[in-house]
């Protein structure tokens, strides 16, 4: 097979970074194309709207105009439950919050059917994603997009869960915690297939669900452990370029960072008192970027929210945090997506001040103050060896400050 085929209405195929015999085969447009005019009842034709590392996005048009669906076709980059996960999510904030998240009208998660890989065909949310027109938005209209996001996000933090890890429905059609769907667990990053076979399998044991915050946090760290003890001669060839010093340090650096879970942040709760002490933990959105948030381009009123892939059940220091967006970019969370420092400034103040009219309990702007220090550990931890190479002064530090100020977040 040539390592990139031309995409045609019958066929096509994701570009990844690896050679023909590791990158994901073609999927058949064709066969997609018929499920979707299934769906609509019509005859429909696809037109490719985006594309990324993982995912393609086609419009579902009829006679050339849109029948208010997409369909999109998932590379297999995750582990296999990534979209059960996902429609169960999605499901799940529709059902108990004002968030309006696409209808799922058809899917499939095994990866030979007859597309050729996982699908799904969803509808399509009016308006524009906030990302296409932000620059061109008047200041009005985006403090109207950033005062509904700080409503979504107090929705999201007002669910509640008793573990940590991702939802799936169950066989009753119940929706439970069960194990987690992020990046450490992926098999391709942004296109870079990091592995020759899946890793999925042997890295289950550490994919929850999570009882406490330490599990939590322990959880990437423990499974990239794992890699470098059986991956150790592929990560020192193709990741390390055979710097065994390098791979050495990555390791004593990931050793120490499992220790420090059990103390920072453990399972000290920064939000107390909690409303619900026995259910500590929450449902954070992993990508809550400008280009998943839809809105009205004339009003900035905010008619959807796209992409619930990796949305993860987790502690409620994780899921109180300010959209990167608004983060000044110099800030580790920060972004250079969204604007002048500025406008961001502005709309930061704005978005904290409808948090707190929202959240009169105060909850969430506690979590979010006292939890930013240790989602800069959660941050981390989905990093390689080879990043981790270079941290091992930071977890030193913090080793050494738990000593004498234990459940005490470094300062920042």
């Amino acid at each position: 097979m040539a390592a990139t085929l031309e995409e045609t209405d019958q066929i096509s195929e994701f570009d990844y970074d690896s050679d023909d015999e590791t990158a994901p085969g073609p999927f058949s447009l064709t066969k997609l194309t018929e499920i979707a005019s299934t769906t609509a009842e019509k005859n429909c034709t696809l037109v490719k709207l985006a594309e990324g590392g993982y995912h393609k996005v086609y419009d579902v048009l009829s006679d050339g105009e849109p029948v208010g669906m997409v369909a999109r076709v998932a590379a297999p980059a995750f582990p296999k439950d990534k979209l059960e996960s996902e429609i169960a999510t999605m499901q799940y904030v529709a059902s108990h919050t004002s968030i309006h998240t696409p209808r799922v009208h058809v899917w499939n998660s095994n990866g030979n059917n007859s597309v050729g890989l996982e699908y799904m065909i969803l509808e399509k949310i009016s308006g524009v994603s906030a990302s296409d027109v932000w620059d061109t938005l008047s200041l009005e209209s985006k403090k109207v997009t950033v005062s509904e996001v700080a409503d979504h996000i107090i929705q999201l933090f007002r669910l509640r869960f008793d573990a940590g890890g991702s939802l799936y429905n169950d066989t009753d059609g119940n929706r439970v915690v069960g194990p987690i769907i992020s990046i450490p667990f992926y098999r391709a990053l942004d296109g870079y297939i990091r592995f020759d076979q899946p890793v999925d399998i042997t890295l289950a044991s550490y994919r929850g669900p999570f009882r406490t915050a330490t599990a939590y946090m322990r959880s990437s760290l423990d499974a990239e452990l794992r890699l470098v003890e059986d991956q150790r001669e592929h990560i020192l060839e193709y990741e390390l370029e055979g710097d065994e010093k390098r791979l050495e340090q990555g390791r004593r650096a990931l050793t120490k960072a499992v220790k420090l879970c059990a103390v920072y942040p453990g399972d000290v709760c920064v939000s107390e008192p909690l409303t619900s002490p026995d259910k500590s933990f929450s449902l954070r959105m992993d990508d809550f970027r400008l280009s998943n948030i839809m809105i009205n381009k004339e009003t900035g009123h905010v008619t959807g929210i796209i992409d619930f892939e990796g949305a993860t059940v987790a502690p409620l220091w994780e899921c109180a945090y300010i959209p990167r967006w608004l983060q000044d970019h110099n800030e580790w969370d920060g972004s250079y997506e969204g604007g002048s420092a500025e406008d961001k400034k502005i709309l930061r103040e704005l978005f904290l001040e409808k948090v707190q009219e929202l959240d009169p309990t105060g909850e969430w702007i506690r979590a979010s103050d006292r939890g930013r220090p240790f989602r800069e550990f959660a941050h981390l931890s989905g990093f390689q060896v080879g990043v981790w190479a270079s941290q091992e002064e930071w977890v030193d530090e913090r080793l050494e400050w738990t000593k004498t100020h234990p459940g005490v977040a470094f300062p920042s």
